[in-house]
């Protein structure tokens, strides 16, 4: 039986819980864990995390303003392209490294006096990959902001202490939107040592407007939905047969539930950027952070689902597949699997047909997106890139039949 690519962290008590508990005292409880994780001393918690890429950008040209380039990586979400387009940033992209992350010797290159900040963007990488970023950063005295989205939780561990991702960006961003480890519906934060960021953000937020009441309402009937089908049944004899009919026929309503990036639209900042986090998402938060328990038993499953797909795949020696190679197992402790293919729409059918869900889309090339040309450097990753499911209800004995599945359709085609 079918197994649902995504897994809907937030358990459906904290989600009851949420809506009968009040969250005034949370916040500055809130802001303590995060504070910790991150090794910074303010937090802010914003509606999503784009709410607060957009205030420390507006933030850092307000203290800069003649400094008009920004760098990032071209595999990402359009709609923190977006942002940098509607305040009108230069963006530049560098080239990608074997870990999909910024390369060290490109962004030499490109870094200049102009340079605002440098956004990295966790998904696949090492704590060195981030350590060589922030070394040019910090020589140049450039800000550097990061991206842990998807990475949150993730460690390594020096002198029986954990260093968490996020605690490496002079301004570290958080989200806590329905499909993250810490789901919240909506939400995010913004974690640094900058005290006149943080004054600047709050007063800005004094002027935001409550979250949008029937956008929440919304999101809640997707939380209901998406978490009803973590029952096998339902999933296998009805949402399966129709992710594969709208992958194979370009479905967008349909797909952009479980892609919410395909939602994207070029356009000014939305109006849903000016408000704040909603209550029900901070309390959300709160049960979740504190049920340490829970959320350190999925990050051992992932961790180990993680190492299993890595020793699978490199016991077949599948040639024509690729995967990035796992050196810090609790820092790199992918949400997804990713490998990296030849005929990847071909290998996705392939496997639907065997009752096996993948992940088509991580991120998109931006650069082709918003400028109309490929970068072949990122092109290369965005049309190879699928991800394997990876979370508590993935089994080994899955994760063997996947594997298997994958080298049949190479020994075929």
């Amino acid at each position: 039986m079918s197994n649902f690519r995504i897994y809907i962290y937030l358990k459906f008590k904290y989600f009851c819980l949420s809506f009968l508990t009040r969250s005034n005292t949370r916040i500055n409880e809130i802001s303590k864990i995060l504070n910790k994780i991150t090794n910074k001393k303010k937090t802010i918690l914003t509606s999503q995390l784009r709410v607060g890429f957009f205030l420390v950008l507006k933030y850092l040209l307000k203290e800069k303003p003649k400094k008009k380039e920004i760098i990032l990586n071209s595999y990402n979400l359009p709609e923190m392209v977006n942002i940098c387009k509607n305040l009108n940033l230069n963006i530049v992209y560098t080239k990608l490294n074997e870990n999909i992350f910024l390369s060290k010797n490109d962004l030499k290159k490109k870094i200049n006096k102009n340079t605002l900040a440098v956004v990295i963007t966790n998904m696949f990488n090492t704590t060195d990959d981030i350590i060589q970023i922030k070394k040019i950063c910090s020589k140049k005295n450039i800000p550097l902001i990061e991206d842990n989205a998807i990475y949150f939780g993730n460690y390594i561990k020096k002198n029986n202490r954990k260093i968490f991702s996020g605690s490496f960006g002079d301004y570290s961003l958080h989200s806590f939107n329905i499909m993250k480890s810490i789901s919240a519906l909506y939400g995010g934060s913004v974690s640094t040592n900058d005290k006149k960021f943080i004054k600047f953000a709050n007063k800005e937020m004094l002027e935001f407007k409550k979250f949008p009441l029937l956008k929440y309402i919304n999101q809640c009937f997707i939380f209901i939905f998406l978490k009803s089908l973590s029952f096998k049944i339902i999933y296998s004899l009805f949402f399966f047969r129709l992710i594969k009919i709208a992958h194979r026929n370009n479905l967008n309503l349909v797909l952009s539930l479980v892609y919410p990036s395909l939602k994207f639209k070029k356009a000014l900042i939305p109006k849903n950027y000016y408000t704040n986090i909603s209550s029900f998402s901070i309390n959300m938060i709160f049960y979740q952070l504190n049920d340490t328990f829970n959320t350190e038993y999925n990050h051992d499953i992932r961790r180990k689902n993680n190492i299993y797909y890595s020793q699978k795949l490199f016991k077949k020696k599948i040639k024509p597949l690729k995967y990035i190679n796992i050196k810090e197992q609790d820092f790199q402790n992918f949400n997804d699997f990713p490998i990296i293919v030849k005929d990847k729409i071909k290998l996705m059918n392939y496997l639907f047909n065997r009752g096996i869900e993948t992940k088509a889309i991580q991120y998109v090339d931006c650069h082709k997106l918003f400028k109309g040309k490929n970068s072949q450097n990122c092109s290369n990753f965005e049309n190879k890139i699928l991800c394997l499911p990876n979370h508590i209800k993935i089994s080994e004995m899955y994760i063997d039949y996947v594997v298997n599945c994958i080298d049949l359709f190479y020994k075929k085609y």
